[in-house]
């Protein structure tokens, strides 16, 4: 092993070559740890992407579940439609389907001008029923046409953060390039 003295105020200091090429490593494990500015912006745009792909997804779960809703409220309006259609006479009564009024308990959605929804029905009855569940309807059809304009705000967001990040990775291949031909 070979030493290098140095002199370091009073007293002298030796120090080995394994130990300069230990600090050497080290050193470059130092600049290894520390990113290049575009290096961290274009790690930060795939943050933003991944936000906002699971924005997205959040959003059309969302849509989903209200675009089942809509249809079944709508379905349930059918059904309402049709009993209303086998009344014949303006004063006869009929009762809802079963399966209606499980939905209308379910969904929490009340008929303010009929009391008993379980006893027999008028035909105005019928229609404040039918009404209501295409008011419902309507309400989960508004929320999933408002849904689509921030969708297609999300997807404009995330193509911006995809050009942003196409140009950074554009930025540093010049300076790498620009770098690589001025050490030759």
């Amino acid at each position: 092993m070979s030493s290098i003295n140095a002199q370091g105020g009073v007293q002298p200091a030796s120090i080995t070559t394994d130990e300069v090429i230990d600090n050497d490593h080290i050193e470059y494990l130092r600049a290894a740890r520390n990113y290049s500015l575009l290096g961290q912006a274009i790690a930060t745009m795939e943050e933003v992407m991944l936000l906002f792909t699971e924005l997205s997804n959040a959003k059309f779960a969302q849509m989903s579940k209200k675009m089942e809703v809509s249809r079944d409220a709508q379905e349930m309006a059918n059904k309402v439609e049709a009993v209303l259609a086998g009344i014949t006479d303006p004063k006869d009564t009929k009762k809802l389907p079963q399966d209606v009024l499980d939905y209308l308990k379910a969904n929490g959605i009340s008929v303010d001008s009929v009391e008993n929804l379980e006893g027999d029905l008028s035909q105005a009855d019928l229609t404040a029923v039918k009404s209501a569940l295409e008011s419902f309807s309507g309400r989960a059809s508004d929320f999933v046409q408002q849904s689509q304009l921030k969708m297609q705000q999300l997807i404009q967001n995330f193509n911006t953060a995809v050009t942003m990040a196409n140009s950074l990775q554009s930025m540093n291949a010049e300076s790498t390039k620009s770098i690589a031909q001025a050490i030759r």
